[in-house]
């Protein structure tokens, strides 16, 4: 009876592990000035080839609040995929975006979805506000996706950033992130990036 106890918290502890994403480190930057941090995030924008996080967020939305982990993968400045775990390390939600095209599979509802940005943000407003789901993704990791949105930035990374009603607020800045303030009207998303690998 004791060796099935053993084995089943062996068993339990394994299954609430989230995966941690394999990778390599990102270097932090090297500059000294404001200047020259955009210049360096702008030439890894250029040569951007995929990133992924591994975080612990805390998004307030629709005046509810959630807390969960979650893996943002970055593949290109079009495509992302964001996995929510449940408390236990199983997969929650999966959202998946290619442009404006996203997708989301609840499996705690055991529904699926499927539309565009501005559908998606109707639910949740921070997508559909100007930049695509990759688009935000980038910028939540710490990459100025474009340059017509309004950026505050110190030698470590970015400060904040801006558009439209939405903004993002790093603290500290640094890249890659640490930890993100996003709000937009009375919603509100934390995000802790734990570990960031390419």
């Amino acid at each position: 009876m004791k060796w099935a106890a053993v084995v089943i918290a062996a068993a339990l502890l394994v299954s609430c592990r989230t995966g941690r994403p394999d990778g390599v480190a990102i270097a932090p930057l090297t500059a000294t000035t404001s200047e020259e941090a955009m210049q360096q995030l702008r030439a890894r924008r250029a040569t951007f080839s995929g990133l992924r996080s591994l975080m612990r967020v805390r998004a307030t939305t629709n005046g509810k609040t959630q807390s969960f982990r979650a893996q943002l993968a970055i593949q290109d400045e079009h495509r992302m995929e964001l996995t929510a775990y449940t408390p236990v390390g199983t997969t929650a939600l999966t959202l998946k975006a290619n442009g404006d095209e996203v997708s989301v599979q609840n499996r705690l509802e055991n529904s699926e979805w499927e539309g565009n940005a501005n559908d998606l943000a109707r639910s949740f407003g921070f997508f559909g506000a100007g930049l695509t789901p990759a688009e935000m993704a980038m910028l939540i990791a710490g990459i100025p996706p474009r340059d017509d949105v309004q950026y505050d930035v110190d030698a470590a990374g970015l400060r904040r950033a801006s558009f439209g009603d939405v903004v993002v607020v790093f603290d500290p800045p640094a890249f890659p992130a640490k930890h993100v303030v996003v709000t937009r009207g009375e919603d509100r998303v934390e995000i802790e990036h734990l570990e960031t690998v390419r």
